[in-house]
């Protein structure tokens, strides 16, 4: 026996209800996800080719958008640089501050700097390129002035942790801060990108390097160079050090 609905004249039938199927919309990628993506390109695109020589069509071509569409994630090129640059120049600057301040002696204080500096510079190479190849850029735009006044503070950070070596007698009294400074962060700059990028480089008959043993060399480097004559010898406290050098950020 079949019941009708109430509503139902007599003779009629009722059709069979169907359940109601609701498809889903193929899921979108979620928005923080495609700005980070187009942040990652913008870095690779900025380090390899330069700032000014990077078009924004470039960078949506690589993720596959239309040059529009990327302006719904960042106002400008301008927008994306700042998002790559600013945490990592104001948090680097943070840390060799910090390691200039440490309750420890000034080689101790040096070679923390050292470790961070190579360190970060390896595992964040693209950004810190950036930083490097773009100094010009960054010097001659007013709305970067925070990544040159980063940079000052860490210079200067590594200038008094230089000057209380020569105060206490572990360094010599002629060494150049510029000079010093401006060398010791280029040649861990060209090392750390060497390292990431230049195969060709990484191997030796005795077997290919080691991040550990680029570190080492460049810590005797530096070293040598600024202790005092007849400390030149001295062990390099790298593993007392090792802990203060911790990227904190």
């Amino acid at each position: 026996m079949s019941v009708k609905p109430t509503n139902a004249k007599p003779g009629e039938t009722t059709a069979k209800a169907r359940p109601l199927v609701v498809r889903a919309a193929p899921a979108k990628p979620a928005l923080a996800d495609r700005r980070g993506k187009i942040l990652q390109t913008a870095t690779q695109r900025f380090a390899e080719h330069g700032f000014e020589a990077t078009t924004v069509r470039q960078i949506a071509d690589d993720v596959s958008i239309l040059s529009g569409s990327l302006y719904h994630h960042f106002a400008s090129k301008e927008a994306m640089l700042h998002d790559i640059v600013r945490e990592t120049v104001e948090k680097m600057r943070d840390n060799v501050v910090r390691i200039s301040q440490a309750p420890v002696d000034a080689e101790h204080r040096l070679t923390a700097l050292i470790l961070l500096e190579l360190g970060e510079m390896t595992r964040n190479q693209q950004v810190h390129a950036i930083l490097s190849n773009e100094r010009k850029f960054f010097r001659n735009r007013e709305e970067f002035a925070y990544v040159v006044k980063a940079k000052r503070e860490a210079y200067h950070a590594w200038c008094a942790t230089l000057q209380d070596g020569i105060d206490s007698k572990l360094f010599k009294s002629s060494v150049d801060f510029y000079l010093t400074i401006s060398t010791i962060i280029r040649m861990l700059s060209a090392a750390a990108d060497w390292y990431k990028n230049e195969e060709t480089y990484m191997s030796r008959p005795f077997g290919p390097y080691t991040l550990d043993g680029v570190i080492d060399f460049h810590l005797e480097f530096v070293l040598s160079a600024v202790r005092l004559p007849e400390r030149t010898a001295a062990p390099i406290p790298r593993q007392a050090c090792e802990e203060l050098a911790l990227f904190i950020g």
